[in-house]
């Protein structure tokens, strides 16, 4: 038993002495292969593959139709959803549909002209042959789609996909579009702009009717004036106590103060009554120095003349003591003060209390118009608040239309957020057959074609031998004459006991009686 009839791994010697004695069934399969190959890539159609590439981008946000005011930003990367919404919109029914009618895929379908229902059979069977031929993919990480087509005609296989282009825009702007949106938000712009213009005219006949410029500023004015003019009556109170205490103060010193008072006082002494008694004195002195001369001390006209200088030294003494006195007198300036104040300060009382009547005045006065201000701070804040939000509510639809214009304007100019980034060519050479990839997959398949026959033979030839080998085993006789019709060459007895053959000797048959 041979290397293949007991299992163990074949060695590339034994398939080389396999491929070697089988070498014709090797070779004639071989060739058949190549043929084969050959024939087919020569009979297979041409096919003219077109490509293109779509770019979805984000430079074109869709507007959002709605009455918020919150603009809605779209992510600056495009995802997978989108990327899927977009192939599938490709593959629609309608779409291929248009394509095929504006290309004429449908009058290359067989009973095309044959009447109407025969035609839109031939443009439903185009259109299904169209979605199973054309090839739509995302490219990984990256925010285009690739679309392929392949037909026999490489101006065929163009036009297709540039017809699938065209299409493909007009559908994606429809389907994304807002058909009447301009109109729509028109329209309730010029309403609303109505309302406003009304609330106006509301807002100003209030204002005109309670004499309201702004409110808030004028009720913030008028409570600081009021403030103020508080203030300013409160010191007039105060300033009118101080005044009556004052004038009752001056009053109270006026009553002890004199109208009149001196203003100079002379003393005046006795001064001829002194120079008479002096000069007499001096006569009575002289005498009695007369008298002494002639007399004696104890003598009585020296004594008569002792006491009359004594009586006239006493009366000169008294004269010189006794004075006249001289005043004058004038008006009481403190007086005249106290007077002149009580005038003044009496008038000042006047003209503080004159003022604290017009500032309680000024105060009712403040205090009515904020009562008037505050009873209209209701009405002014709800006719403020409708003006401001009928305002928001027209310049929103305002701006939302100016969005649909512009939105329709990009529509008519077919301005999207995605672009043919690759526009379909034809090309002059077809992709299928690829002869380099036939020749190279025939050859292959050739190789391992003409192998596997040689090694199947091989061991089918080993199995039948080794079923011979049994029945030899179990009939001696016939063994030996099977033997002998078995092995006609070295190669059979090498196949038939697994060992090398040196040399063989033919010998011829003998009949058998």
């Amino acid at each position: 038993m041979n290397a293949i009839e007991a299992g163990n791994t074949v060695s590339i010697r034994d398939i080389a002495i396999i491929l070697y004695r089988r070498r014709w069934l090797s070779i004639i399969t071989f060739l058949l292969v190549i043929v084969a190959t050959v024939a087919v890539t020569i009979l297979t159609p041409r096919q003219y593959q077109s490509h293109m590439k779509i770019l979805v981008k984000n430079e074109r946000p869709e507007m959002i139709v709605s009455a918020g005011s919150d603009s809605q930003t779209r992510p600056d990367e495009v995802t997978e959803a989108e990327i899927n919404s977009e192939i599938e919109l490709l593959n629609g029914t309608n779409l291929l549909r248009n394509v095929v009618i504006k290309s004429g895929l449908d009058r290359l379908q067989k009973g095309y002209g044959a009447g109407t229902a025969a035609r839109d059979r031939a443009i439903e069977q185009a259109a299904s042959r169209l979605q199973h031929d054309l090839k739509i993919a995302s490219v990984h990480r990256a925010n285009i789609i690739e679309v392929d087509y392949m037909a026999r005609d490489p101006h065929l296989a163009a036009a297709v996909l540039r017809q699938l282009a065209d299409s493909y825009l007009e559908e994606h702007l429809k389907v994304h579009g807002t058909p009447g949106t301009y109109e729509f938000f028109a329209s309730q712009a010029q309403h609303y702009q109505s309302q406003f213009q009304a609330a106006q005219s509301q807002l100003e006949q209030f204002r005109q009717r309670h004499n309201i410029v702004m409110l808030a500023q004028q009720k913030d004015a008028m409570l600081q004036r009021t403030s103020d003019s508080e203030a300013a009556l409160l010191q007039a109170d105060a300033a009118i106590g101080e005044y009556t205490h004052r004038i009752a103060d001056t009053r109270r010193q006026l009553t002890t103060a004199q109208p009149r008072v001196i203003t100079q006082s002379k003393v005046i002494p006795n001064q001829y009554s002194v120079e008479r008694l002096s000069t007499m004195l001096a006569d009575l002195q002289n005498r009695r120095t007369q008298l002494l001369a002639k007399f004696r001390p104890d003598d009585r006209l020296v004594q008569e003349a002792e006491k009359e200088i004594a009586d006239t030294q006493a009366a000169l003494d008294s004269a010189t003591k006794a004075t006249a006195s001289e005043q004058s007198t004038d008006i009481n300036p403190i007086r005249q003060t106290l007077e002149m104040d009580v005038a003044k300060q009496e008038a000042e009382l006047a003209g503080v209390e004159a003022r604290r009547q017009a500032l309680a005045r000024q105060v009712d006065g403040y205090g009515a118009q904020l009562t008037a201000l505050g009873n209209a701070t209701a009405e002014y804040d709800n006719l403020t608040r409708a003006e401001n939000e009928a305002e928001e509510t027209y310049l929103l639809y305002n701006k939302k239309a100016e969005e649909a214009r512009i939105a329709e304007s990009l529509d008519r100019q077919k301005i999207s957020n995605v672009a043919i980034a690759d526009p379909p060519n034809e090309t002059q050479f077809p992709s299928k057959p690829n002869v380099k990839l036939n020749a190279a997959m025939g050859g292959l398949l050739a190789v391992f074609l003409s192998i596997g026959v040689a090694l199947g033979f091989e061991y089918l030839q080993q199995t039948m031998q080794a079923v011979r080998q049994v029945q030899l085993n179990a009939q001696p006789s016939i063994a030996a004459g099977f033997l002998i019709d078995a092995v006609e060459r070295g190669s059979d007895l090498e196949t038939l006991k697994g060992l090398p053959v040196l040399a063989t000797l033919y010998l011829p048959r003998q009949s058998q009686s």
